[in-house]
């Protein structure tokens, strides 16, 4: 399956040549005099034809480097090439020189301050994601890295920043270790594309349905995210998170117009939305949150349930990489929101005078009907034994061989 898809996505990376990617939402803030760019698997270097429309066009007045690196994955790519572990070394040593001598070319005052807002953005693509994160941990060690008010970081359709992700795995196969994304002081920005089967595998795996689609998505989502233009992703869409070194972290999910199984099986359409209400319980992003029990305790916590480990997604060296032909999307950052659980916090009244008071009324409340309804009853007996002397004088004075009859019947009636 990973090779299929490897080859599924080379073949769309072609087909996608002209890349532009948008991102005028985050292009303001960056000012960046130099944009440096790596790509992906089979994507040693990009042409300047290809990175002057990425971002939507927010590096045309930038210069523009791209960063090589053998954008290999063997024995995938072919035979006697790179594993992506080595390609991924190579790749981050010629970063690093790139960052550096990026640096040196910002305009600076006397103290060493960057003048005019001037800054460094790294952008990585597909699997040159993976070598700016290497670039990330590399830096976040470093006393001597540049401030963040220097550098920025972009990185889209990254494998490594999935759920499945949630610990260190080494694979052999590849000669990597992927593992969650560095949490650095650097701000950086992350775009996904909805459904993409190598950076948005399904976090639960056991929906057959989700698999497809997301393979499907390698084909027609992994590529064609690098256009997105993020001031259309929805608000609900935009998660920022805030590490504890300091460093932002946006995410911009962007939204598929239709599955990418209904693009390779058209005569699925009139299915669409039955088959995506299946496919989104896969993610458990669209789980609908726990709402916490109401409490009259000002912060009473929400509980939350562990998601179970689940199997890694297709990694990046044998699914659908960005061939040099790609081109890439803009990016926003992340963070991704967990699923709540579904325990609920138990309301919790506190001991308060006004809580005895109002039990005490109540009961004096209760007091008072207990009274009433015992004079009611007490009045009907009197009553009715008023109705039955007068009944029995009746009968006496009647005749007496049916008064005793007639008093017990009247007193029959009477109880009735």
């Amino acid at each position: 399956m990973r090779i299929n898809m490897r080859k599924a996505g080379i073949a769309c990376g072609t087909a996608f040549a002209s890349v532009a990617l948008a991102v005028s939402t985050a292009t303001a803030g960056w000012g960046a005099s130099s944009a440096l760019v790596i790509g992906g698997i089979a994507t040693p270097q990009l042409s300047d034809m290809l990175m002057s429309p990425l971002l939507g066009g927010a590096l045309k007045n930038q210069e523009r480097v791209s960063v090589k690196w053998p954008a290999e994955a063997g024995p995938y790519t072919g035979r006697g090439d790179l594993t992506l572990g080595a390609s991924i070394n190579v790749g981050k040593a010629n970063l690093d020189a790139q960052i550096d001598a990026a640096l040196a070319r910002l305009a600076k005052d006397a103290n060493g301050n960057v003048l005019g807002g001037e800054k460094v953005t790294v952008v990585g693509l597909s699997a040159g994601s993976l070598v700016v994160n290497e670039v990330l941990r590399e830096m976040a060690a470093d006393a001597d890295a540049p401030d963040k008010d220097q550098i920025t970081f972009i990185v889209v359709a990254d494998s490594s920043r999935q759920k499945l992700i949630d610990k260190a795995r080494y694979n052999s196969k590849y000669d990597y270790t992927y593992q969650p994304a560095p949490e650095t002081a650097y701000d950086i920005v992350v775009v996904t594309g909805e459904y993409d089967g190598m950076a948005d595998f399904p976090d639960r795996p056991f929906n057959v349905l989700a698999i497809v689609n997301a393979i499907a998505g390698s084909i027609f989502v992994h590529v064609p995210v690098m256009y997105a233009d993020l001031a259309n992703v929805p608000a609900e869409n935009i998660t920022v998170d805030v590490n504890a070194q300091g460093g932002t972290t946006t995410h911009y999910l962007v939204p598929t117009k239709k599955l990418p199984l209904v693009q390779l099986f058209p005569s699925l359409a009139p299915r669409e939305a039955e088959l995506k209400a299946k496919i989104d319980k896969a993610y458990s992003r669209n789980d609908v949150p726990a709402v916490a029990a109401r409490s009259f305790v000002a912060a009473a916590p929400v509980l939350t349930q562990d998601v179970n480990d689940v199997p890694e997604a297709p990694v990046e060296g044998s699914g659908a990489d960005v061939t040099e032909d790609e081109g890439s999307d803009g990016a926003t950052t992340v963070d991704a929101t967990d699923v709540q659980g579904d325990d609920e916090v138990s309301p919790v009244i506190e001991d308060t005078d006004e809580n005895d008071v109002a039990a005490d009324d109540e009961a004096a409340t209760e007091a008072t009907l207990a009274d009433e309804a015992d004079e009611a009853s007490a009045g009907n007996a009197r009553e009715s034994d008023s109705e039955s002397d007068n009944d029995s004088a009746a009968d006496s004075s009647s005749g007496g061989e049916h008064s005793s009859s007639d008093a017990g019947s009247d007193s029959s009636d009477s109880a009735e």
